[in-house]
């Protein structure tokens, strides 16, 4: 009877042990898609602000643009990999978007107006 009632609180911290780790990693996954999506905003940011006569400076950000491209299909394709049929589960996907968020606003180059509506949507 004993073992019955330490095995239950036993059970039940683990359960939460278990799932707040998952949560940590879904924050540490969210939070190197934000970096990425972020240095991305910086070099558009940039590029647009580029003089196009400036042709050196325009193929160095346009390649640092495409390097980060890439390096976002490796990181997409490892969380599609390491969370796989839980992407298809709403609640995981809200869990990620406000990661996601939350990320994103640690951003210095996210706009004003995306900034208010990440905080908007954080708020919810």
């Amino acid at each position: 009877m004993k073992s019955r009632n330490l095995l239950f609180p036993v059970f039940i911290g683990m359960i939460f042990i278990l799932s707040g780790c998952g949560n940590r990693e879904l924050k540490k996954d969210a939070s190197k898609i934000g970096d990425l999506m972020c240095r991305n905003i910086e070099v558009m940011n940039k590029l647009r602000a580029t003089d196009p006569a400036d042709t050196i400076t325009t193929a160095k950000l346009q390649a640092q643009g495409e390097q980060i491209q890439n390096e976002m299909q490796v990181v997409y394709k490892e969380f599609g990999e390491k969370y796989k049929d839980k992407t298809k589960d709403p609640k995981f996907g809200k869990a990620f978007n406000r990661e996601l968020r939350k990320a994103m606003l640690d951003c210095p180059h996210l706009s004003k107006k995306d900034r208010e509506l990440f905080e908007k949507d954080l708020e919810e």
